[in-house]
This record gives C-alpha cells, sequence and structure tokens, in this order.
C-alpha cells in the first residue's frame, strides 16, 4: 500500500466521525421564539469542536512529536471534555500487560504523570480487560466507591492525587487495540455518554499520532540498541550489564522524585529518556581495540587515553543518528548525546572527556555515573573480584562533591534498602 493510500486512509479514518458531527450539526431544525438560543448555541459549539479536530490533524500532518500533540489536545479540549488529567497505557508484551507509558494533567495534581509512568499490569488482572478487548468505553463517576475492593497501584495513586472520576477508552489503529487513554477529573458525576462520541474521535487521532512515533521511536532505537550491543558483546556480561544499567538508573531517578530534587528537569519523557538510552552509556566501545577493551592487567596512561575516545565515539554515533532524523524534523537522541557523553565527568571538574563541572553535567549523565560505577563495582572483571553491596554504596559516599552529585549520592544513601532489593534481582 503506497504512502498516498495509506494517508488518506488515515484521513477518512479521522474524518468520517467529524463528517457525522457536521451531518448532525446541519440535521438541526430551526425553531421559533426562545427555543432557538439553545440551537444555535449547538450549531456554534459543534463547528468549533469541528475546527479544533482539523487543526489537531493537521498538527499530526506536520510531523509534531506526539509530546507535542497531546500537549495541543489538553490545552484546546478541555472547553468541551471536562478533565484535570489525561493519562495513557499502552499495550506490551503481545497484549498481555498495560504500562502507563505518557500523561499530562494540571499542574496542582503533584506530578501526578511521573507517579503513573512506568506502572504496569497485566490486562486480565484489571477492570479494564473488557475495554481492551472489546473496545468498549467505561465511565466511572466515583473512581472512590468503584475501587474500594481494588488494591491496584495506579487506582490508589489517583485516588491519592485527588482524581474523583474518570472515562476510560480504547486507543485503537483500524481497529487494532494499541492501549487505553483515560480522562480523569477532580470531581465526581461529571461524565455522561455525550462524551464518549466526540473523546472516540480525539482517541483515534490519538491513536494514529502515537502509532506513527512508536513506529519510529521503535526502528531508530533498535538499530542503536543492536550496536550497542554489539559494542558489549566482547564482555560476556553483555545483556545482564545493560539490564541492570537500566535497572539502576530507573531507580536512582525515582528516588530524586520521591525527595523533590530537580523537579523541573524530571518531566515524563525525561524519565523515559533515562530508561531508554541509559543501557547506550558506552556504545562507543564499538570502536576500542579488543587489545585495550579486554586487557586483564592495568592500562598504561597511553592505553587509558585511546580508552577515553568511547565517550566521544558514541557521541558521534548518536550525532549522526540525531542529524539525519533532524532532516525530518524529528529529534530523539538528545538525552543519548547528554549520557555518553558525560557520564565520566566528575562532579568537580576532573573527569573526562571536557572536564566540565558541577551543573553543568547534564542531569541525566550524572545519574548514570553513579549507576555505572556502582554496577561496576559490584561485577566481577578479569582484574578484580566483585566488591560487595555495602563496600559499593560506601565507595559511592566517599565520592560525594568529588566524583558525584552529591544530592543524587545523598538521595541514594536515604533509599539504599530500596537500592538493595534492585541489586538482588541480579545477584
Amino acid at each position: 500500500m503506497g504512502m498516498e493510500n495509506i494517508d488518506k486512509k488515515i484521513y477518512n479514518y479521522l474524518t468520517d466521525p467529524i463528517n457525522d458531527l457536521f451531518n448532525k450539526i446541519s440535521s438541526i431544525g430551526i425553531y421559533k421564539g426562545q427555543a432557538i438560543a439553545p440551537v444555535l448555541d449547538e450549531i456554534n459549539l459543534g463547528f468549533n469542536k469541528l475546527d479544533k479536530l482539523i487543526n489537531l490533524i493537521e498538527n499530526m500532518n506536520q510531523d509534531v512529536s506526539f509530546e507535542g500533540i497531546l500537549n495541543y489536545i489538553y490545552s484546546t479540549f478541555s472547553e468541551f471534555i471536562p478533565y484535570n488529567h489525561i493519562g495513557i497505557a499502552l499495550l506490551k508484551d503481545e497484549g498481555k500487560v498495560l504500562e502507563a507509558s505518557y500523561g499530562i494533567s494540571d499542574t496542582y495534581l503533584d506530578d501526578l504523570p511521573k507517579k503513573l509512568v512506568g506502572i504496569r499490569a497485566k490486562v486480565s488482572e484489571t477492570s479494564l480487560e473488557n475495554i481492551v478487548k472489546h473496545c468498549t468505553p467505561r465511565i466511572i463517576n466515583d473512581l472512590e466507591a468503584y475501587t474500594k475492593n481494588k488494591d491496584a497501584d495506579y487506582n490508589k495513586i489517583l485516588l491519592q492525587s485527588g482524581i474523583k472520576s474518570s472515562i476510560t477508552l480504547p486507543l485503537k489503529v483500524y481497529d487494532k487495540p494499541i492501549g487505553i487513554i483515560f480522562f480523569s477529573n477532580i470531581r465526581k458525576d461529571v461524565y455522561n455518554e455525550n462524551h464518549i462520541e466526540f473523546l472516540t474521535t480525539l482517541s483515534n487521532s490519538i491513536a494514529i499520532s502515537l502509532n506513527k512515533n512508536i513506529f519510529i521511536d521503535e526502528m531508530l532505537y533498535s538499530t542503536l540498541l543492536a550496536l550497542t550491543k554489539m559494542a558489549e558483546a566482547r564482555d560476556e556480561d553483555t545483556a545482564e550489564h545493560l539490564d541492570r544499567m537500566t535497572a539502576y538508573s530507573v531507580k536512582i531517578t525515582e528516588f530524586l522524585l520521591h525527595d523533590k530534587l530537580y523537579c523541573d528537569q524530571l518531566t515524563v519523557p525525561f524519565l523515559k529518556g533515562i530508561e531508554r538510552f541509559s543501557p547506550m552509556h558506552d556504545i562507543g566501545k564499538v570502536g576500542v581495540k579488543d587489545g585495550i577493551l579486554l586487557k586483564a592487567g592495568k592500562l598504561t596512561a597511553e592505553e587509558f587515553d585511546e580508552m577515553k575516545k568511547h565517550v566521544t565515539y558514541g557521541a558521534d554515533v548518536l550525532r549522526t543518528a540525531e542529524s539525519n532524523i533532524a532532516k525530518q524534523k524529528y529529534s530523539m537522541f538528545k538525552m543519548g548525546i547528554e549520557i555518553v557523553e558525560g557520564h565520566h565527568e566528575w562532579w568537580d571538574g576532573s573527569g573526562y572527556p571536557y572536564n566540565k563541572k558541577g551543573y553543568e553535567i547534564p542531569l541525566s549523565a550524572r545519574i548514570v555515573a553513579v549507576a555505572d560505577v556502582f554496577d561496576a563495582l559490584t561485577s566481577k572483571r578479569p582484574y578484580k573480584k566483585p566488591y560487595g553491596f555495602e563496600e559499593s554504596i560506601n565507595y559511592i559516599i566517599e565520592g560525594s562533591g568529588s566524583h558525584f552529585d552529591p544530592n543524587i549520592v545523598e538521595s541514594l544513601s536515604r533509599y539504599q534498602n530500596e537500592f538493595y532489593e534492585v541489586y538482588l534481582n541480579f545477584h
């Protein structure tokens, strides 16, 4: 199927409900006397919705990022639908699991999207199964009463943040479910069947945009991850190392969230970026010679200088990828570049490659630096035995203010019992 036919099919998929809306508006009869006022109001409202939906389709055709589309929807359609939070959960693991993946809410909801992102639940064990399998929308006008005997984490977080009602719809592309979308409100009894028709059109638009972005992201990410695995393939610990780096980096970021540190930077895209790009920190090792990379003894000064180049090699790889997709008005690897280039910089400026110090080093790189050193300490290497958990944590604490960001170290130290649980999953 050619791109022109695909675009036409997508356009019809989105505009058919809009045309239905237009036909309903056009078929409204003209009444005499005072009855005409509400009819005219309904016509104006309908055309206003139509205008906003057309603008949404135009934005999608201009290759705006999914976050941009979601922001547009959130700021534009609240006059038609009462919501204080929009959340999106995507189907994972061959449709068996729902994972909270995107969210946006009013600022006073205490960072609700950040608290939800990453939470997973088996579809078969939730009340959402009917929505996913049968594409049936659901209205809950009293969330507290509805979840009274349910202990799901996401319900607890919603209630604690003040959410009291929600309307949930399936996200589907050509009748295939890809996830669900929640529109939630801090008041009870705000949703009714009239909201479903308009939200169905809106959710179709979101699904199309999301599916397009997921396809592009996964294609690009998979390519670079394959190169990362190739770089690590000369180390017998490859797969576990990448998994550990992801788990440690994500957990440290969660600790910062708990402590309300760097709140202005810890956005939902940042959290997703840490999970996605922390394993790529050493992608540049693909360019380091085996004789240096796998040397069992201590490196000479000349060999260490060569080893340091893996940072710039890796940054060059990601910059090349970023510059190519920039031609399509797309950006994806900015955080990856920051992590690769900055995870060997030291807080006191004595690291490499650019001797950056303090807050000059991107937060993503400062987080991954702690995770990387912890993993190196607790892992077996040709030249050393693994250190224990407590010994490794103490090493990091001793490096606070010199090697590492003291705020990150303090947070890690405070939650080291939780961090120990993550460590145990791999040891």
